[in-house]
């Protein structure tokens, strides 16, 4: 599970004429290290969160949990309430999802955007076998005192694998190499292709009743 998060109000100065208002949303990433054991990988931008474990029971207890152990356990992580997920996984590659809305959602707001399979050759991994794993994509609204102060620095914050950076969306859509494929969950997200692709990654949705039925019981 990974989450797609936004961070609304950043401070844009309304007297600079060369100021972007959209730079007014910006989306908390990270951006792996240059160590980081696939080398393709190196320097890419991935979302963040992770794999599942045993004692996850859902999809979002993996996201709540990785978004801990990534972040250094803020206080929004905890007070995600699966009943109060909202459900916008009917709009994926469709007319796109809550970002291209008007109306800004609260901070603290989670959407569960669907799930997608993806596949890495074995070529890019440089391993024997290919690698597919199932992600379950959330998408978070966050303002900026929600971040810990190092995330907001243009350096970020030193994480496993990575740092955490800040990026616009132009940043994202045209100058951002990414790992695991999520160039294909960002392109879907924005409504725009990305620049960047990797070759060896192939990106698919997954059947909502199927992933339902097998690995989720979404809240009431």
């Amino acid at each position: 599970a990974v989450a797609i998060i936004r961070v609304v109000g950043m401070t844009t100065d309304k007297n600079d004429p060369s100021a972007n208002p959209s730079d007014d949303v910006k989306y908390l990433v990270q951006v792996k290290s240059h160590d980081y054991p696939i080398v393709p990988f190196r320097g890419s931008v991935c979302l963040l969160g992770g794999n599942a474990n045993k004692k996850d029971a859902t999809p979002l207890d993996t996201l709540k949990r990785e978004l801990n152990e990534e972040l250094h356990n803020p206080a929004w992580v905890d007070q995600i309430d699966p009943a109060t997920v909202v459900d916008y996984s009917h709009k994926q590659h469709t007319d796109g999802p809550s970002n291209n809305s008007s109306a800004v959602p609260p901070s603290g707001t989670v959407h569960y955007l669907g799930a997608t399979l993806h596949f890495q050759s074995s070529e890019l991994i440089s391993k024997p076998n290919p690698y597919a794993f199932v992600c379950a994509l959330y998408e978070i609204t966050l303002r900026p005192e929600d971040l810990p102060p190092s995330a907001i620095y243009p350096r970020g914050a030193n994480i496993l694998e990575g740092r955490v950076v800040l990026l616009t969306e132009d940043q994202l859509k045209r100058h951002s190499k990414y790992a695991w494929g999520y160039e294909y969950t960002m392109e879907a997200y924005f409504g725009k292709t990305t620049v960047n692709k990797q070759k060896g990654t192939a990106v698919s949705i997954v059947d909502d009743k199927t992933w339902r039925e097998t690995v989720w019981t979404p809240a009431k």
